[in-house]
């Protein structure tokens, strides 16, 4: 009897850990999990670079339930605290898809800042880590516009999310290694050059440098010949 009592609950232990504890991965990490509870997404890293008429978002993001699990990655454009633009990466269509369609897509349509053709991703297929091997890299391309602040999300299929808030001065959104600032009674203005015209003037600057050199050189020498 007391045997029975011992028995009969280390049974039950066992078929619940064997028809309830697959399910329950299933669920959480579905198609493409590596196993683990749904936990959220997360930031790795944001770079957002000013590059002549374009701004280029770099974007580093993880999830420890693999990086398939991200539904979708969305920056959205602020001004004065209201939402102007929103470009998004979705690598499925809806969270009951596993269907893959890798599309980057903006809000509203027409405005035509998000520049597809340079907007690329790309996933870790290995590593020596589960964090390394639940990266997903974004870089998102898009004009130039307006804007005080800017508003990334991260979506995974479960419905956790991630959010990361940048605030922009016009300052900050000046700078790019192809536009000078000139100052002006009005206010500054800028100006976008050819990194190609920002080397020819440096060249002539050099040879101009050079020949007033020269030229000054040469005329001291004839001073000298002619005061002794």
């Amino acid at each position: 009897m007391k045997k029975n009592k011992i028995v009969i609950p280390l049974i039950i232990s066992i078929l619940f850990i064997a028809f309830i504890s697959p399910s329950t991965s299933a669920g959480s990490s579905g198609k493409a999990g590596v196993g683990v509870l749904n936990v959220p997404p997360q930031f790795n890293e944001i770079r957002l670079i000013p590059q002549g008429s374009f701004i280029r978002a770099y974007i580093t993001c993880s999830d420890y339930n693999s990086w398939e699990d991200i539904l979708s990655v969305s920056i959205t454009l602020e001004k004065s605290g209201q939402e102007i633009h929103k470009f998004s990466y979705k690598q499925f269509s809806d969270k009951t898809s596993y269907e893959k369609i890798n599309a980057f897509v903006e809000e509203p349509d027409e405005s035509s800042l998000l520049v597809t053709k340079k907007c690329s991703y790309e996933a870790t297929t290995n590593g020596e880590t589960v964090e390394e091997r639940c990266y997903l890299y974004l870089l998102m391309v898009f004009y130039s516009t307006s804007f005080t602040s800017i508003k990334i999300l991260i979506t995974d299929r479960g419905g956790s999310t991630a959010t990361s808030e940048i605030d922009y001065t016009s300052e900050e959104l000046a700078r790019s290694e192809y536009v000078i600032t000139f100052p002006g009674p009005d206010g500054p203005t800028s100006v976008e050059v050819s990194p190609y015209l920002l080397d020819l003037i440096a060249l002539i600057l050099a040879i101009v440098g050079t020949y007033i050199v020269a030229k000054r050189t040469k005329i001291i020498k004839i001073l000298k010949i002619i005061y002794g």
